[in-house]
C-alpha cells in the first residue's frame, strides 16, 4: 500500500520559518543553541524554519522570547502582502541571504535620501 502525496507547506508556515531562520541568524544563534532554549531537537527546528512544521502558537512565543522579537514580527508582512503571498516568499528569500541582515541593519541607520541613492544604485547594478 503506497502512501498518500505529502502535502506541501503552507506558504505562511513557510514564511513564518523563513523569519524564524533569518532573525536567528542575524543574532549568531545556531540551530543548536535554539533547539534547547524552547525544548526541541536541532532537527525539529530546521523543521519550523522549512515550514514543513507547523510551529504551535506556545512553541512560537517561546521561539520569540529566545530570539529576543515580539511574536508579531513574524506576521507583521502578512497583512500587507494579502492574498498575494508570492510576495512574502521573495522577501524571506532576501532574509536569509548571506549579508541580508548586516544590509538591513545599515540600511535602517540611512537617512531618507541615502536609502534613495541606495535603491537607485542597487536597481542599475541589478539592471531593472
Amino acid at each position: 500500500m503506497s502512501k498518500p502525496p505529502a502535502e506541501a507547506p503552507d506558504p505562511i508556515d513557510v514564511h513564518v520559518g523563513k523569519l524564524i531562520r533569518a532573525r536567528r541568524r542575524a543574532i549568531g544563534m545556531s540551530q543548536d543553541e535554539l533547539a534547547p532554549a524552547i525544548g526541541v531537537s536541532f532537527q525539529q527546528v530546521q523543521k519550523y524554519e522549512l515550514g514543513s512544521n507547523r510551529v504551535s502558537a506556545s512553541k512560537l512565543f517561546a521561539i520569540a522570547q529566545a530570539l529576543g522579537v515580539p511574536v508579531g514580527t513574524f506576521f507583521a508582512d502578512l497583512e500587507e502582502a494579502g492574498a498575494d503571498l508570492s510576495v512574502l516568499s521573495e522577501f524571506g528569500d532576501f532574509l536569509v541571504l548571506n549579508g541580508a541582515a548586516e544590509l538591513v541593519k545599515a540600511y535602517r541607520k540611512l537617512s531618507t535620501d541615502q536609502r534613495r541613492v541606495l535603491v537607485d544604485l542597487a536597481q542599475v547594478m541589478a539592471g531593472s
